[in-house]
């Protein structure tokens, strides 16, 4: 009796769970991925012929679960199925002659078993003589002489031929997608809830700036991913992102125009008020914004987008070392750096660039720490200091631009004399910044 027998190994699973049992382990998200991905191409092999097939599974979930990827695997190769995927205590017991019965039974000539190991690797062995190392995912392809079941010649055994035999793909590196989609995944969710904190108490202040901060976050986190990452997708949610941010760029301004404002003993009451007033209209304006109907389209699109990063087909397919991203972590510390030994405050365009950058490469080391690895957050840290330096270097001249627009206006006297002396002031600050590089 000829049978084509495929062994499979099911996919990378989690490691058991206080108080689980080993049959309910599931498998990685990783693992789900890398099979979803990979098994197309490891079944162009197979040559069903006009056979119809059937899929048996090992009861225990993670089994289950990569037979039911291997059910769609095959029918997106319009292999014929029997029925649906049959669950074969023998494949659990990882009883051999058990299954070999029931292959025996079965009307079926093409038959895909999910199992563990070493079962994957004895049945191979005793029908074919082979022994290949099955990985998580692997799969043995077997063209097995089944003796009849009446058959009573002792010298008579079953056995089989090894057709081929495809190693499983490496979950590791779907570890990495899965970890970066998870990351951008809550860094959405925490904007969509600064979002709503901010609609419910608009005088918060840490709520917008928190919001403002999410948002540059993430815009971090998509900047990074660039290279792997969907092109137009990439594109479209940071120009909705970029467009966000402008709307509360001011908003930004006035909240620390403000708060240094409240931290001179010699503010006038006047400008207290004149600060406050201006900051509270900035955030009606910028409440009114957030609600409408096309910044709230847009913020939706751009937070779906964010939770279902569609990457490149080359690592949607292959996944995505971490060597890889460490390398383009890399690269972009020394970029970063080399600009920061030749920078000079004095060059606001840049000032504001690097420090940009710098920021960019501290998010992403602190919230990638398992991929970049501990040392990459010891890295972006380090330049904390040049991040503040450059911070205040920019916070004045946003003091001083708005200051300058402000006394454009007609204002009360105590109003124009304070803002005048905190020009002064910044002008000071910035003044001995640029001083000391010299």
């Amino acid at each position: 009796m000829k049978k084509t027998l495929v062994v499979m190994r099911h996919g990378k699973a989690m490691p058991a769970a206080q108080n689980q049992q080993d049959i309910d382990r599931s498998l990685t998200k990783a693992g789900a991925w890398a099979l979803e991905a990979r098994l197309p191409h490891m079944l162009r092999l197979l040559e069903p012929g006009d056979a119809t097939a059937q899929i048996w599974a090992s009861p225990a979930k993670r089994a289950r679960q990569t037979a039911d990827l291997l059910e769609k695997a095959l029918k997106a190769r319009d292999v014929s199925l029997a029925k649906k995927v049959e669950l074969h205590e023998s494949l659990w017991e990882q009883d051999i002659e058990g299954l070999l019965d029931e292959l025996r039974a079965s009307d079926e000539k093409l038959v895909f078993a999910v199992g563990h190991i070493p079962f994957a690797e004895d049945i191979v062995e005793e029908l074919a003589g082979a022994t290949p190392p099955f990985s998580t995912g692997g799969i043995a392809c077997l063209d097995v002489r089944l003796v009849d079941a009446d058959e009573d010649n002792p010298d008579v055994q079953d056995h089989a031929r090894l057709e081929w035999f495809v190693q499983g793909p490496v979950a590791a590196h779907w570890e990495t997608l899965v970890h970066l989609q998870e990351t951008i995944t809550r860094t959405a969710e925490a904007i969509e809830e600064r979002r709503e904190a901010f609609f419910a108490n608009p005088e918060d202040i840490e709520t917008i700036h928190r919001f403002r901060t999410n948002i540059r976050t993430l815009r971090s986190f998509l900047a990074f991913i660039k290279p792997w990452q969907n092109r137009e997708q990439n594109a479209e949610t940071q120009t909705i992102l970029r467009d966000i941010v402008r709307y509360t760029s001011l908003q930004r301004e006035l909240d620390v125009f403000e708060r240094e404002a409240r931290s001179n003993p010699d503010s006038s009451p006047e400008l207290l008020a004149f600060c406050k007033k201006e900051a509270s209209e900035e955030r009606a304006k910028l409440l009114r914004i957030l609600a409408s109907k096309q910044v709230t389209k847009s913020f939706e699109h751009a937070m779906a987008q964010a939770k279902h990063i569609c990457w490149r087909k080359r690592y949607a397919k292959r996944g995505l070392p971490k060597g890889v991203v460490r390398r383009r972590f890399d690269n972009l510390i020394e970029s970063v750096q080399a600009d920061l030994d030749v920078l000079r405050l004095s060059d606001e365009v840049q000032t504001h660039d690097v420090r940009k950058r710098a920021k960019r490469a501290r998010y992403v080391a602190e919230f990638n720490e398992s991929i970049l690895g501990a040392d990459a957050v010891g890295i972006a840290r380090g330049m904390m200091a040049h991040q503040d330096s450059l911070g205040d270097a920019c916070d004045a001249r946003a003091n001083i631009r708005l200051i300058n627009e402000f006394l454009q206006r007609d204002l009360p006297e105590p109003v124009v004399w304070d803002l005048t002396l905190m020009r002064a002031q910044n002008e000071t600050f910035l003044y001995s910044a640029l001083k000391e590089e010299r």
